[in-house]
């Protein structure tokens, strides 16, 4: 099965002043995301957040942080194997449910007068 994975970086939270730096990243939301390449309709996700401790002797000023910079942070201290793994084992549910769901399995069906 030949997946695609993607991250989202949806948002950052910094501490404005923090060892006389400005805007020091200490929080990362996340997105990552999986599609499988022979079926685009088969997708998964996962979100979270990543804490980011503050290295002073290995800082990068926040106007020179791009996309990469905090891809990276993210590959090195997250279980990126394991995600990948539970998000192929979504798309293949998706593939071959073994599940189901009964929607509102007892609610009152309505018949407005004149239609059937």
């Amino acid at each position: 099965m030949a997946i695609t994975y993607k991250w989202t970086i949806n948002a950052l939270d910094a501490r404005i002043s923090h060892d006389s730096k400005d805007n020091v990243i200490n929080t990362i939301h996340w997105g990552y995301s999986a599609v499988d390449n022979e079926d685009a309709t088969k997708a998964a996700s996962s979100i979270g957040t990543y804490s980011v401790e503050y290295d002073k002797d290995n800082f990068t000023e926040y106007d020179s942080i791009v996309e990469a910079d905090v891809i990276g942070w993210l590959e090195n201290g997250l279980d990126i194997d394991s995600m990948k793994a539970g998000l192929d084992s979504q798309i293949e549910l998706l593939k071959k449910p073994v599940n189901k769901t009964f929607n509102s399995p007892f609610a009152e069906v309505v018949e407005l007068d004149g239609e059937e």
